[in-house]
């Protein structure tokens, strides 16, 4: 019998990230494997929705360590390292609470999300959480909750790509004269899904990338990070609040918190080429390649002339289609993926 859709299992990158180098995760894994064998062990650097370090592992690569500073992206790939017998149970009962008003529809209830929504999405996020507090689940099974709960969360945003706004349309058709104003999914019920586990072993750090080059040795290294003035923790506000679950007050017309500390030097442009520089030196591995935008802060002779300071540095471009500007713009545009391998002088 054929699995209804809604049951279907998800994946990490199956969200809305702008960034995601979902388009390129196979280009990406085939041209390292290429250039600098296959590893043992690969650390995706600024691992967002993890799609190039799941290449990896799927080529089979046996430990992959995840590292990225939103506690969003690590804790939606932490509930696919796990496999929980009873996982479904817990499923079926979270969907099948009573809606309750509470945080999330207090917050954001006719802009991110349909009023309806927000109340089931309280109702299942309280529940996850006192849970966790009473120990009714193991540490896994919270993973795989909250993952699944990002993901349903992020299906049913009015949002395209990001939350560093939302679309003001929420009550109407997806398509009015023609124009992209809504999601369709926007409208359908919030509905946390199976996951399916990911092969190999998956560590996942929640940590600012500049540190954890210091101390993750590993034999090829990869590195994507931010390459524009847009801040991650702009872009993904919503779902990180809803991961940390600590219903910070809120401010401005998207309903942000307080991200300070998320901010990343690579995304202003007084900062990205030493936070460039800082990196490439406390790098530990042999092998390093660096994902870089043709729209980015950093020109690519700059980079090139970081990366050279510790090796031999070999250079390849993919070009690819992207989404045009903004909300609503269904128009495609091309850009160019840079690709830089750095051979590390002595390593190995």
């Amino acid at each position: 019998m054929k699995t209804a859709a809604a049951d279907q299992p998800l994946l990490p990158y199956t969200r809305k990230y702008l960034g995601s180098k979902r388009q390129l995760k196979d280009w990406l894994a085939q041209t390292m494997i290429a250039r600098a064998g296959l590893p043992g062990s690969f650390l995706d650097g600024f691992c967002g929705t993890g799609a190039v370090g799941i290449a990896m592992a799927a080529r089979g690569v046996p430990r992959i360590v995840a590292v990225d500073s939103l506690r969003s992206n690590c804790a939606i790939l932490r509930g696919f390292g796990q496999a929980c017998p009873r996982i479904g149970e817990l499923l079926r009962a979270l969907n099948a609470l009573p809606p309750q008003r509470g945080y999330i529809t207090a917050s954001f209830a006719g802009t991110y999300f349909t009023e309806s929504n927000c109340a089931r999405m309280d109702a299942a996020r309280e529940a996850i959480a006192r849970m966790a507090a009473r120990a009714e689940i193991t540490e896994g099974e919270h993973d795989m909750l909250l993952a699944s709960f990002l993901l349903a969360a992020d299906r049913v945003a009015n949002t395209l790509g990001q939350y560093d706004a939302f679309m003001k349309n929420i009550s109407e058709r997806s398509v009015v004269d023609g124009r992209h104003v809504v999601d369709e999914r926007v409208q359908t019920a919030f509905t946390l899904r199976p996951l399916d586990p990911l092969p190999g072993r998956l560590e996942v750090m929640e940590e600012d990338m500049l540190v954890a080059a210091a101390h993750v040795e590993v034999d090829v290294a990869y590195l994507d990070p931010p390459y524009n003035h847009r801040q991650y923790c702009d872009n993904y506000h919503v779902l990180e609040n809803l991961a940390r679950w600590e219903k910070p007050l809120l401010s401005g017309k998207t309903l942000k918190f307080d991200r300070a500390g998320l901010k990343s030097p690579f995304s202003k442009r007084g900062k990205a080429a030493g936070a460039l520089e800082t990196l490439v030196s406390r790098i530990l591995a042999p092998h390093v390649f660096l994902s870089y935008s043709s729209e980015g802060i950093l020109q690519r002779d700059e980079i090139e002339a970081i990366l050279s300071a510790r090796g031999d540095v070999w250079f390849s471009e993919i070009p690819y289609p992207v989404f045009g500007n903004g909300a609503g713009v269904s128009a495609r545009r091309t850009v160019k993926e840079f690709l830089f391998h750095l051979s590390v002088k002595g390593a190995g």
